[in-house]
């Protein structure tokens, strides 16, 4: 008679560590939700390009994250909207009792308007308009509105930039605040952080309520679905605690990974909890725990391994929130995995579910004629099966060819969101939001100074800006030009004296106003080379081709360049940044990292099923004598563990397929989905192959293996893939987009995959292809004995 089990006499020691952890990870997880922080332009590593040129240009000029403000009845001359900027451009007080400027500039239609009017510039009232259309001024000649740029030290005090405008507006008599009509940049990552975290709550205690309810059904043991749940949940805010206590900062993305955590350890807990069953149902209560975890730990270690090794594969992303996804997620699953072989064990050894236990019945765990007739279904359409497999990848991989990623902000919110509604009322009645940057750079003699005169590099600019302009999707450009009296108007041109004259007199002028420009942020000089900076906008809301609107943009400008080179500007060029660029470059990493780290994804698994192939014929390699028998065998795992892939890859490539074909794009949330769901697909993989070459190692024909993998772990499988794909569902509902989309794409794939795996792969084996798995007989001193194979 054997005595207490490991878990039963280290029980107080084993509840005593989680008792005194629990508090410190709760505290952990709340701090983390509630530093959340989320820009675009922290997407990308500081060793891109894009990223570099973004913070040269924030040393050398300003932030370009702007705002816009208008509302209905905003037009020239309203008093309102200058009174409105004076209260923006009051300080607010932070936390630590300082003042601070929220913004670097506040420019409203009015002033812009009043400045041209001015001398130096002295413009005409049709001019004046002209310069300001498409930022300050509306197509209707009325309409206008305030620009805001943030500042460079007020991020930390983002999420008090829409109270400050709300209490500014409510200041000023007669406007209404409700009726404000606020976008731009700023506001974007303010959004973002509000609606990533915006109903996580609610959702989050829906998902469990849906978990809970599912196990306890499925159970019938509402002790033995609490502890699988409470073991679950400490894994959750387990997660949000390394994340806090490693210092890494919350973003939307990171809010994804204690609910995968979450599911995860769900689907391994109701494995354990069905390996457990099993073992009360053949072999009563004393020593279940144990033995259920003797059962459990080879196929939920590997599952463990294998999911770390999916969301690992999104190391390879150069996307900094997807990178950080991959590796807190990958380190919480298998923390998760050793909790659950731990605590689970242990309370089911102190607290035994034995009412429940009365109302499981041995022959539960025996041939159950559900699964039989699955198994007789799959016999007679294996080959079908087999083939329309094929036909469904080729048909998927075509779809997944047309995927197309998005970074643009309407891609991460409902259509009716209020951050969107402002978006297009404002770009259809004053301009485009989107920012992009060129930068002309004129280098210095080596006496410090500049060759060309102010008239021709306001020439040049000119040029450039109006190049600019008339690239399609660019509904502005601001630059000096828009505070420069119209050339053409001022018959400078030609070789005659009055020309000449007027030249000098105008160049003068320039010089004179060049301090402006300065004040404007629109030219900076270095002591190695002056800057003009030519500030374009784009629409958020239409659907652009941001890799083209580049192109063109470097097809217009750089033989302008070129050209300025040869006729005194020598060493001239342009640098491009801002909004445009990154988002550019975030959407082609995208997809780019999508498939790398998919691809990733696959070596690692696949090199883990050949592993997992090569140890279950381990007997078949000892026994060999003969270096040809012991390739054969090599070669057989290896094509074992290809094929065993099939199921796997199969819901990824589907889903994403589906996704391409009917033109939906895939953002951050959904690009992640691939790497995540090949980790999770491969768990019931595991589970059902183990248990197929346990009944082969039995002497059992394959038909009859497939048969001990349905009846052993196909309950099993069905069950974790309800439980977590409706628990992850539930996010579905998420305002964000990229949370909403990765819940839905993670459940049509699960579901896919749970498809696969009681499908697909039985079909594999019970094909010729299935031969692959099975044992060699040897002709050796302790050959495998086995039954010989019936037909199937």
């Amino acid at each position: 008679m054997t005595g207490p089990s490991f878990y039963y006499r280290h029980r107080i020691r084993i509840f005593a560590c989680f008792l005194i952890a629990t508090p410190f990870v709760v505290y952990g997880a709340q701090l983390a939700v509630k530093d959340n922080s989320n820009r675009v332009e922290d997407w990308l590593p500081d060793s891109f390009e894009e990223t570099k040129r973004l913070k040269w240009f924030a040393d050398n000029f300003t932030s370009d994250a702007i705002m816009m403000i208008s509302w209905e009845g905003c037009t020239l001359g309203d008093s309102r909207m200058n009174q409105f900027a004076e209260e923006l451009r009051k300080p607010v007080r932070s936390i630590d009792g300082r003042e601070v400027y929220l913004w670097s500039q506040v420019a409203t239609g009015d002033d812009a308007l009043h400045q041209l009017r001015q001398p130096p510039l002295a413009m005409s009232v049709d001019d004046a308009r002209e310069r300001l259309h498409g930022w300050l001024l509306g197509t209707d000649n009325a309409t206008s509105g305030i620009v805001v740029t943030m500042s460079l030290d007020a991020w930390e005090e983002r999420h008090r930039v829409a109270e400050h405008i709300h209490t500014a507006a409510a200041r000023v008599a007669d406007l209404d605040e409700s009726s404000l009509r606020i976008a731009g940049g700023v506001l974007d990552s303010i959004e973002i952080d509000n609606a990533s975290n915006r109903g996580l709550i609610p959702l989050g205690i829906g998902s469990f309520l849906i978990c809970f309810a599912l196990m306890y059904a499925l159970f019938r043991s509402f002790l033995l679905a609490t502890m699988v749940f409470l073991n679950a949940l400490f894994c959750h805010q387990m997660s949000l605690a390394i994340v806090y206590y490693s210092g890494t900062q919350m973003d939307s993305v990171l809010l994804m990974v204690p609910i995968v955590v979450f599911v995860l350890a769900i689907s391994a807990g109701v494995h354990i909890a069905n390996y457990y069953r099993d073992e009360i149902c053949h072999r009563g209560f004393a020593g279940a725990p144990m033995r259920a975890i003797r059962d459990a730990i080879a196929p939920c270690s590997l599952a463990s391994i294998t999911t770390a090794l999916g969301l690992g594969s999104l190391l390879v992303s150069f996307l900094v929130p997807v990178r950080k996804f991959g590796t807190f997620a990958a380190i919480s699953v298998l923390l998760a995995t050793v909790v659950l072989f731990v605590l689970l064990p242990t309370q089911l050894e102190a607290f035994p579910p034995r009412r429940a236990a009365l109302r499981w019945r041995p022959e539960e765990s025996d041939e159950s004629p559900f699964w039989q007739g699955v198994l007789a279904g799959v016999i007679r359409a294996r080959f079908i099966v087999i083939i329309l497999t094929i036909a469904l990848a080729a048909l998927a991989y075509d779809g997944v060819t047309q995927l197309r990623a998005s970074a643009r902000i309407h891609d991460m919110f409902r259509p009716d969101a209020r951050l969107l509604q402002d978006y297009d009322w404002l770009e259809q009645r004053l301009g485009p939001l989107v920012p992009f940057e060129i930068i002309l750079r004129l280098p210095k003699d080596e006496n410090g100074e500049t060759t060309p005169s102010m008239l021709l590099q306001m020439q040049l600019i000119d040029r450039v800006h109006h190049a600019a302009a008339s690239i399609e999707g660019i509904g502005a450009v601001v630059s000096a030009w828009n505070f420069c009296r119209p050339l053409e108007k001022e018959r400078i041109y030609g070789r005659g004296a009055q020309q000449i004259a007027r030249r000098t007199v105008f160049n003068k002028n320039l010089e004179q106003n060049r301090d402006s420009y300065v004040d404007l942020a629109l030219l900076r000089d270095t002591p190695d080379e002056v800057l003009w900076r030519v500030s374009g906008r784009a629409y958020a809301g239409r659907r652009l081709d941001y890799t083209e609107v580049m192109r063109q943009l470097k097809a217009e400008i750089d033989p302008i360049l070129e050209i300025a080179d040869e006729q005194g500007f020598p060493g001239v060029s342009a640098l491009y940044c801002g909004g445009i660029p990154l988002v550019q470059k975030a959407q082609d990493q995208m997809l780019s990292d999508l498939i790398s780290s998919f691809l990733v994804a696959f070596a690692f698994i696949a090199g883990m099923m050949v592993i997992l192939m090569l140890g279950l014929a381990y007997p078949e390699l000892q026994a060999s004598n003969e270096i040809g028998t012991t390739a054969l065998i090599v070669t057989r795992s290896i094509f074992a563990g290809a094929l065993s892939m099939v199921p796997n890859i199969l819901p990824c490539i589907a889903v994403l397929g589906c996704m391409g074909i009917s033109g939906m794009t895939i953002e951050i949330g959904s690009m992640m989905t691939a790497s995540v769901a090949l980790g999770i697909a491969v768990d019931d993989t595991l589970h059902f192959i183990t248990w197929f070459r346990r009944g082969l190692g039995e002497g059992r024909s394959r038909r009859e293996a497939v048969g001990l993998g349905y009846q052993r772990c196909g309950a099993a499988m069905v069950q974790t893939s309800l439980i977590c794909g409706l628990g992850m569902l539930v996010f579905a509902l998420s305002d964000f987009v990229p949370i909403s989309r990765f819940a839905w794409v993670m459940f049509a794939m699960l579901m896919a995959a749970l498809l696969a795996d009681l499908i697909v792969l039985p079909a594999i084996l019970l094909s010729p292809l299935g031969i692959t798995f099975e044992p060699i007989e040897l002709n050796s001193p302790s050959p495998i004995q086995r039954k010989p194979q019936e037909a199937v």
